[in-house]
């Protein structure tokens, strides 16, 4: 009987606050957003980034936790040498003995922030595939 009453009072919250988000003011992105200028040089960015496979070393580094097993990425201090924006640091406090911590700062990079800068590089290519193509067709039609 409890489990039907918790389940009907978190049904009557979230209709409430979905009722509530139907009733929030939706913000005009491009007053959102200022300064805004296009992606440019992306195929430039993108061709400097070596993908890599990797595993965590989890044996050495117990206590982050780490995701075990193969992961694919990249090495964050390579990409920061070319892209700073798209890196990330995260501090971590670790146990170091009784009542005692230490921080740890990782770097990591920000797959979404590559989302533009990989669609600014697939239509930089795709300008240049259509521009090989009328030279093609030219040459082919003289």
């Amino acid at each position: 009987m409890n489990f039907l009453k918790t389940t009907i009072a978190l049904a009557i919250a979230i209709l409430y606050f979905n009722i509530q988000g139907a009733n929030a003011q939706q913000l005009n992105e491009k007053e959102l957003k200022v300064n805004t200028t296009p992606v440019t040089r992306a195929l430039s960015a993108i061709t400097q980034l070596d993908p890599v496979v990797f595993e965590f070393n989890t044996n050495k580094f117990k206590q982050l936790n780490l995701p075990q097993g193969k992961q694919y990425g990249f090495i964050a201090e390579d990409v920061k040498q070319f892209l700073p924006g798209v890196i990330s640091t995260e501090t971590k406090w670790l146990p170091a003995g009784k009542n005692n911590y230490r921080t740890v700062n990782t770097s990591n990079v920000d797959y979404e922030k590559l989302i533009p800068l990989l669609v600014g590089a697939i239509k930089e290519q795709q300008a240049e595939i259509e521009e090989l193509k009328a030279n093609l067709h030219q040459l082919k039609s003289k």
